[in-house]
């Protein structure tokens, strides 16, 4: 999965590099609690932090990023488990200045949830005992706050996905203690959630950068 990351920063790198030549760039870092809905949610709620990068080419609305965010699974059990969520997520909508410091946005999001379950009385350097992976799709909407470097930012997102198999607290003691495969303990469903994000923005505007100079 490590390796997985890493080839995604990769080529996020060379495909954006063109584009971030002449233009805005967001690079914001926020702390996230997520709240889920359904079967997933009567087990497990999320915390977690986000960076994320969103690009404005043009003095048009439109605007678009990346973002990668690690959260860890909470639920209120006596296990070894230790369960993890990262979602890597493509953005695409538009972002406005309105009365000079303030700029909403709008987001559809489109990419991939991972999900891994370790047992912590394995040694650390152990691989996983099980992990899934799934598309997720969704929106977000949100506000900055501030003038052209930092920013305060606060947002609201929704996200939904493909099917996904987890673990339950339950079913992974039961394959502990059987010695089984957890993969056939696993449950299958989507995964909706709501979460609320706030955090700091720096602002890169190359174009003021030019005219400046």
């Amino acid at each position: 999965m490590k390796a997985f990351k890493a080839s995604v920063l990769v080529l996020t790198c060379l495909v954006l590099l063109p584009v971030v030549a002449s233009a805005q760039i967001d690079v914001s870092l926020k702390a996230r609690v997520t709240g889920f809905g359904g079967r997933f949610g009567d087990t497990y709620s999320a915390i977690g932090y986000e960076p994320t990068v969103i690009i404005k080419p043009s003095a048009k609305p439109w605007a678009g990023g990346l973002s990668y965010s690690q959260n860890i699974l909470v639920f209120d059990a006596n296990s070894d488990m230790k369960a993890d969520m990262s979602i890597f997520n493509t953005h695409f909508g538009a972002k406005a200045t309105v009365a000079k410091y303030f700029h909403p946005f709008a987001y559809g999001l489109l990419g991939l949830r991972l999900m891994s379950y370790e047992n912590t009385d394995l040694p650390s350097e152990s691989s996983p005992v099980f992990t899934s992976v799934s598309m997720g799709y969704g929106a977000r909407t949100g506000l900055q706050i501030g003038g052209k470097k930092w920013r305060f930012e606060g947002s609201v997102e929704y996200l939904s996905g493909t099917t996904s198999r987890f673990l339950t607290p339950e079913a992974f003691n039961r394959a502990t203690q059987e010695g089984g495969e957890y993969r056939n303990y696993t449950s299958h469903t989507s995964i909706n959630g709501v979460t609320i994000a706030v955090g700091v923005v720096y602002i890169i505007d190359w174009n003021n950068q030019e005219d400046q100079e």
